[in-house]
């Protein structure tokens, strides 16, 4: 997906919490908006908003030398989550024994956005997770999914957020054995790493985990992982892409994946005909 001149916005806010959080100094703050906005205004529109965030980083990066600046909402994240995973039995509406139930579980931590909401307190956030069994889903979709994943061999499970990843580990339970945790490649805003597989409960989870090679784009963008994530993304029988990241970066892919996430902006929920903030289970090449 291309970006639109509707991204520029929030790119450029972007720039600025990335020049907050990357130091304390005005000038230096500055320098990377500055720079930042100049790449936006002269960069072509021809790539995907996640690789756009990349520079931005990038250039907050080349002139703090700070990285994982998001650490901090990473630990909270993980924290809540797990709290959450100890008080699913309160919640009637859970059943791990269904599948549906499951991948709105999958699908709960995008909607909770613990970037954003990792101070609420444990009854406001068991109801968010509650109000995610009574939205609409498309069920069709879901069965779908669920077929290629009892018939597949090999699944690629491409993470998203943490906190967000500690519901993943139940969706990914009953597959576990077959499954192939997928992990970005260096620290980008609040995703999952090879360092944070632990903390999310994920750390020798499933039949092994892989790194996509690609250290500040909070997507999978093929051309710029490694050879051996591309070796796996190729063989792999079915394909499992948390957040609106990857959906952004791999929605013209030719492998079979299923997008499980929230939309979460204008241009995404025009491009798929839906509202923002919904709930989105979509598959392609099945």
């Amino acid at each position: 997906m291309n970006a639109h001149l509707e991204c520029l916005p929030c790119l450029a806010r972007n720039a600025v919490d990335l020049a907050q959080r990357s130091t304390d100094d005005p000038v230096i703050r500055k320098k990377i908006v500055a720079e930042s906005l100049h790449l936006l205004a002269e960069h072509s529109m021809a790539v995907p908003p996640p690789y756009l965030f990349s520079k931005l980083q990038e250039i907050a990066e080349k002139h703090t030398g700070k990285k994982n600046l998001y650490r901090e909402e990473k630990l909270c994240s993980n924290r809540m989550a797990q709290r959450l995973v100890e008080n699913l039995p309160s919640i009637p509406e859970y059943d791990p024994d269904s599948f549906e139930s499951r991948i709105r579980m999958a699908v709960a931590g995008n909607i909770i956005d613990f970037g954003v909401f990792s101070d609420l307190d444990i009854a406001q956030a068991i109801q968010l997770i509650r109000d995610s069994f009574s939205r609409e889903i498309d069920l069709a979709a879901a069965r779908k999914i669920k077929e290629r994943m009892d018939s597949a061999k090999t699944i690629l499970y491409l993470l998203d957020n943490c906190g967000e990843a500690v519901f993943d580990r139940i969706f990914i339970e009953p597959y576990r054995e077959k499954t192939i945790i997928g992990v970005r490649g260096g620290n980008v805003i609040n995703d999952v790493t090879e360092d944070e597989l632990k903390n999310c409960g994920l750390d020798g989870f499933a039949k092994g985990f892989i790194s996509n090679g690609s250290a500040t784009i909070p997507g999978t963008m093929i051309e710029q992982t490694s050879p051996e994530f591309q070796e796996v993304f190729q063989s792999a029988d079915l394909i499992i892409a948390k957040g609106q990241g990857n959906f952004e970066t791999l929605n013209e892919s030719d492998r079979p994946i299923a997008f499980l996430f929230l939309s979460k902006c204008p241009v995404v929920a025009r491009l798929l005909n839906t509202k923002i903030k919904e709930i989105q289970i979509r598959t392609i090449n099945f």
